[in-house]
């Protein structure tokens, strides 16, 4: 069964999503400042991991580091881990619009904040910002919820310092550091703004920025 795009874009009028580099940080700040509620779409990987079904979410169900013979997942190949966060989103975003179709009606604003696959999702959307970050400064494992990766790797007792130094600019291969490719050219679409920001940026001005083209 495949219910049509235009009756699922019905049903999340209210739900506006944010992608890019800096998602969680500007979510966060509108949140606290006009009470929207927000959708964390990696708060939501595991609990849907869960649920997954070799089946059909047969990426979602694979042991990677098992697969491979490696002892962290960060020892992947770059094109591997990129390949299996691709497959990965393919299969899980139905997931997070079931639970963005039943949130919904429970608040007036939804901010969906995370990686999701953007072609399910760009027919369905009233609005998208996607955020480039230029900033000198950012750092994708700079944040409590991912700081966790580099913080397991450096307290690894089997692992020499320049093994573990090794896999920490593997990690950092595999994220990326910042924003340089070009934008993506859907954001000519009414419905979806690029906004840039950078070091001279704040998050008050990029905040305020996202929530005008809202309509906060």
């Amino acid at each position: 069964m495949r219910i049509a795009d235009n009756i699922i874009k019905q049903h999340i009028q209210n739900v506006f999503f944010i992608w890019g580099r800096g998602k969680t940080t500007i979510a966060n700040a509108l949140r606290d400042q006009y009470g929207c509620f927000v959708y964390s779409v990696d708060d939501s990987r595991a609990r849907h991991r869960k649920d997954a079904d070799p089946l059909y979410q047969p990426t979602m169900c694979r042991n990677y580091v098992q697969e491979y013979g490696v002892s962290d997942f960060w020892q992947l190949p770059p094109e591997v881990i990129e390949d299996r966060e691709t497959k990965w989103l393919i299969e899980f975003t139905p997931m997070a619009i079931l639970d963005l179709i039943l949130l919904a009606p429970q608040h007036e604003i939804i901010l969906c904040e995370g990686d999701i696959d953007d072609g399910m999702v760009l027919p369905i959307a009233s609005r998208i910002v996607y955020l480039a970050n230029r900033g000198t400064k950012f750092d994708w494992f700079n944040r409590p919820d991912h700081s966790d990766a580099l913080d397991c790797i450096k307290n690894r007792l089997d692992l020499t310092q320049a093994e573990k130094d090794e896999l920490i600019r593997n990690a950092y291969n595999s994220v990326g550091h910042d924003e340089r490719r070009p934008l993506p050219d859907w954001g000519t679409r009414p419905n979806i703004k690029n906004i840039i920001w950078d070091d001279n940026t704040s998050i008050e001005q990029t905040a305020q920025e996202v929530a005008q083209f809202f309509g906060l």
